[in-house]
């Protein structure tokens, strides 16, 4: 049983950049070999599913990979599992695939995303080797290990390691059953009680052996402070996307 967490990550706040706009980590916009971000509602409905039409939604892709100067872009279809897909390489344009819930690649120009409102987007950088992912993480997929499971499919060094973890609902609004407690190894209360799942990543970045210091934590929630973000607890149908990938020609 994990005892609770107490560990002191460094809060960060995204800032609103670019034109589509993405809200960009701060600190990583020293690497100008990257792409990352989330969108927030104003930047249209990412939502794969509901009453988007197809053209709306292939034109929003189009836009996306455009403004970041990306020829591909990938987002597979969500179980709240730990399946993480490698991407070399595929025709240009947006790819669906079959279920993952992660996705990683080393390939410039393609781009990387995840579909949220309010579990956590969680981006990955490999400084050294180039290589980046980005995690849908729900309480399912925190519970299986799909932090775990996307640090090992990079393969490279834990010291050069970067964690970002996104925009999503905090801990002061995601109420759940003793059930998803102890599913992510932590006390079972008595009735319903709130969980930070953005605190339960950390601990478990930090267990992997990630730097401390190299493991961030947005100070958005999704759906507390009249967030700009779309949350599902809030009542929105909407999706917005995060991305991460190594804009380029190739």
């Amino acid at each position: 049983m994990i005892e609770p967490i107490g560990l002191e990550i460094r809060q960060v706040t995204e800032e609103r950049r670019g034109d589509v706009p993405l809200f960009v980590h701060p600190e990583w916009t020293r690497w100008n070999w990257l792409v990352q971000g989330i969108t927030a509602r104003d930047s249209g409905n990412f939502a794969s599913f509901g009453d988007q039409a197809a053209d709306a939604l292939q034109t929003q892709w189009r836009t996306l990979r455009e403004r970041t100067g990306m020829r591909r872009s990938v987002l597979g279809r969500q179980v709240h599992g730990a399946h993480v897909l490698s991407h070399e390489t595929f025709a240009d344009g947006t790819l669906f695939t079959s279920d993952a819930d992660g996705h990683l690649t080393r390939v410039i120009g393609t781009l990387l995303a995840v579909s949220v409102a309010d579990c956590v987007p969680v981006f990955i950088v490999d400084e050294r080797a180039r290589m980046v992912a980005v995690l849908h993480a729900g309480w399912r997929g925190v519970a299986a290990g799909i932090l775990s499971r996307g640090i090992r499919c990079l393969g490279g060094f834990i010291a050069n390691t970067h964690v970002h973890l996104g925009p999503a609902i905090c801990g002061n609004c995601y109420e759940v059953g003793r059930e998803v407690h102890v599913a992510l190894g932590l006390p079972a209360p008595s009735t319903n009680a709130t969980v930070d799942l953005r605190s339960v990543l950390a601990r478990q970045g930090a267990e992997l052996g990630i730097t401390q210091s190299q493991i961030t934590t947005s100070t958005f929630c999704t759906r507390c402070n009249d967030s700009p973000f779309f949350s599902h607890r809030a009542g929105h149908t909407g999706r917005q996307v995060g991305i991460i990938g190594l804009p380029g020609d190739a």
